[in-house]
């Protein structure tokens, strides 16, 4: 097809239009791979939890369906879209099965410890586990000893329900890591990180820690500020500088003395006075008053910069 613009209408007119084809068409067993509406509908993910349930892997749930369709090309969606309704199968199983499993073993182990063992339950209103939290009696006695810093890693999720799972760790007196108790909950909503916050307080006899270390989730921050108002926060500088890669690039590859000079501002700089000396060099070498992401990072720069948190 040939669309020109006309002068002196001002209007865009078709002016030549080809009706055969110029590429070749997708194969039939290509075609359940192309970016296209790929509804799963009610009967079959019916089937394929059926499947799930008989320990049937996806291959093979594929292999059954193509069975039932008359062909893979003839199903209309890929095994990733099983995967998916798999997924979500498996998180709603455990809100029954294996949730109720899961209770008895905390029950079982705080019986076998003579009450020592601690765990909270939060269920929704239909009954649904939405988190849980427990400490055990060597976690609590750990923290009781080195729980001035803890860290509160809520981006650790590979589990089978995608849930994120959040151990509460610190160091030793030989910097070795050790446990200060776990969660496990359904979202990261506020809401939801302020229950975490209490009930593991409520565990630790309600003595929280000088400073808590945590990635930049803005609920988790907003929950933190609300439960522990007295405990500097400050943000895991791990988090933080693997997005320099990405962030400053640019820089990276325009100038060959920026990665040095950055890095002896971040890391090097032994005071705040120092660091900040050499964050005005830096912005006015390489001319960073209009870099968003920097900016940004400056204005937190008290909650990760090691000049402030050391």
């Amino acid at each position: 097809m040939c669309v020109a613009h006309k002068v002196s209408s001002n209007k865009w007119e078709v002016t030549k239009v080809n009706l055969e084809h110029n590429h070749a068409m997708v194969t039939s067993d290509k075609v359940n791979f192309m970016q296209r509406s790929r509804n799963i509908d009610p009967f079959t993910r019916s089937l394929i939890e059926l499947f799930n349930k008989s320990g049937i892997e996806t291959p093979k749930v594929m292999n059954l369906l193509s069975e039932t369709c008359g062909g893979i090309e003839k199903i209309g969606f890929s095994a990733q879209d099983v995967r998916n309704v798999i997924r979500d199968i498996r998180r709603r199983v455990f809100d029954s099965g294996d949730a109720e499993c899961g209770l008895v073993l905390l029950r079982d182990l705080q019986k076998q410890s003579d009450g020592n063992f601690f765990y909270r339950v939060d269920v929704d209103e239909e009954n649904r586990v939405r988190g849980l939290v427990w400490v055990d009696p060597r976690s609590l006695n750990a923290y009781k000893n080195f729980g001035d810093v803890v860290t509160f890693d809520s981006t650790y999720r590979t589990n089978r329900y995608d849930m994120p799972f959040i151990p509460i760790t610190g160091v030793n007196h030989h910097y070795q890591n050790i446990l200060f108790g776990f969660a496990l909950i359904r979202d990261e909503k506020e809401t939801t990180y302020r229950w975490v916050l209490k009930t593991w307080l409520e565990a630790v006899d309600n003595k929280p820690p000088i400073t808590i270390i945590t990635d930049q989730d803005i609920a988790l921050s907003n929950a933190i500020s609300e439960v522990m108002p007295n405990t500097n926060h400050t943000y895991c500088t791990w988090h933080i500088s693997s997005k320099f890669p990405e962030k400053l690039s640019t820089l990276y590859t325009q100038y060959s003395e920026f990665k040095t000079d950055f890095n002896a501002c971040i890391y090097k700089s032994l005071s705040p006075t120092e660091f900040e000396g050499k964050w005005e060099d830096l912005k006015e070498k390489y001319d960073l008053e209009n870099h968003n992401w920097l900016n940004d990072m400056y204005a937190i720069r008290r909650q990760w910069v090691f000049a402030f948190t050391k």
